[in-house]
This record gives structure tokens, sequence and C-alpha cells, in this order.
């Protein structure tokens, strides 16, 4: 009988060994993260990161990121609705937009993009993207007619 507990005072301390050695190892892998994040914080923690995954967000970044022009008729739409093009750009780089790929036509040379947007005096307007050039054609759902 005293074999046998000897035996497994022997075991319990083989095992408690294993256990602290593990716990040990953890312990200072977690150190090891720690410090590396920290590290790669302080090397590039001030960089802008955005993910624009989505068709709609890779879309609408690729649209703001070109020069941005607005074509006669969207002008007198934007005239009639009393909207000057500073106030639309600001809108068009700043709000949450929506791209409709549906009524969009996206397979000619320079794709027309229809964007919904919320809470504005108009629901939607149609955009053009050419040559690195997104042009606003005109603004959709408006109840008078620009030439």
């Amino acid at each position: 009988m005293i074999y046998l507990q000897k035996k497994l005072d022997y075991f319990w301390e083989i095992n408690n060994l294993i256990i602290l050695s593990l716990l040990r190892r953890f312990f200072i892998y977690l150190i090891g993260v720690g410090l590396g994040v920290m590290i790669s914080l302080f090397f590039f923690g001030n960089r802008e990161i955005d993910f624009s995954y989505f068709p709609n967000a890779r879309t609408l970044k690729h649209l703001r990121n070109q020069n941005f022009v607005i074509s006669s008729s969207a002008k007198c739409h934007l005239d009639s609705l009393g909207i000057n093009t500073d106030r639309f750009k600001e809108l068009f780089q700043k709000t949450s937009l929506d791209v409709d790929f549906g009524a969009s036509d996206i397979q000619r040379l320079c794709p027309t993009y229809l964007i919904e947007v919320e809470n504005q005096i108009f629901s939607s307007f149609i955009i053009s993207d050419c040559d690195s050039l997104t042009t606003l054609i005109s603004l959709e759902d408006l109840d008078f007619f620009c030439p």
C-alpha cells in the first residue's frame, strides 16, 4: 500500500510540474504577444485603414477618389433645388450612399451608376465613371425638366 501511495505522489508531482511548466510557457507567450502588439501599434498605429471589400463600398471609394465634374443638366437640377455644387460634393463625399447595381449600366465603356441617397430633397442621382473622371449626369425623381 505504501508503494502505491508513493507512486501516486510521484504521479501528482510530475503532473503538477507539467501543468506549472505549461502555465509558465503560456504566460511567457502572452507577454511576447503583448509586447509585439505594443511595438506594432507604435510603428503602424497612425495609419488610416479602410476596408472596402463589398461592391457598394468599392464602387463609392473609386468614384470618390476621382476628379468630380457636374454636367450642365445636373447643374440646372441643383440650382432648381437651391443646392450649390460645393454642398453636393460634400454630400457625395461624406454621406452614406447606396449604389443600385440593377438600375446601373456597368457594361459600357464609361459605366453609369444610379446612386440612392436618404434624407435629402432628391432620392437618387446618376453618375458616370469615365477616364478617372466622375461626372454627375442628373438627379432623379424630380418634378421639373432641365435640358
